[in-house]
Parts: structure tokens; C-alpha cells; sequence
């Protein structure tokens, strides 16, 4: 359940923010995600730890889907 922290706007807008960051940095253009990261960061001085989290549940979830497909 999320908090109202977690519900708020503006933690809602840094989330989105931080999101497009990864994408931007994937695609190769970091100076551009690091402006998003910024100002997402701003906006909420936690949602890095946040992305961290979710990123990192990604990846397990990707070595997970990796492993099975190796069966």
C-alpha cells in the first residue's frame, strides 16, 4: 500500500522523471538524463533510493527470467 508520500504529485512527476533518466541514459545521452535525474531529485530528494530498489528488482527479475529460459 502506498503511502501518501508515494501519492503525492510531486513524488509522482519525479518518478516519471526518473524513469525517462534511465530510459534517456540508455539510449546514450547522458547529460540529458542527468538533468532529469536532478530534476527529479528536486522534486523528491527520495526517489533515487526508489529507482535504486526498482531497478534492482528488475534486474533479479531479468537474471530469474535468464535462468529459466537456460533450462
Amino acid at each position: 500500500m502506498a503511502g501518501k508520500h508515494e501519492q503525492s504529485p510531486e513524488h509522482q512527476k519525479a518518478h516519471d522523471l526518473a524513469e525517462e533518466a534511465i530510459e534517456t541514459a540508455a539510449d546514450g545521452d547522458v547529460k540529458k538524463a542527468r538533468e532529469l535525474a536532478e530534476h527529479a531529485k528536486d522534486l523528491d530528494p527520495k526517489i533515487g533510493q526508489e529507482m535504486n530498489r526498482e531497478i534492482e528488482q528488475d534486474r533479479r527479475q531479468a537474471e530469474s527470467f535468464e535462468g529459466d529460459k537456460q533450462r
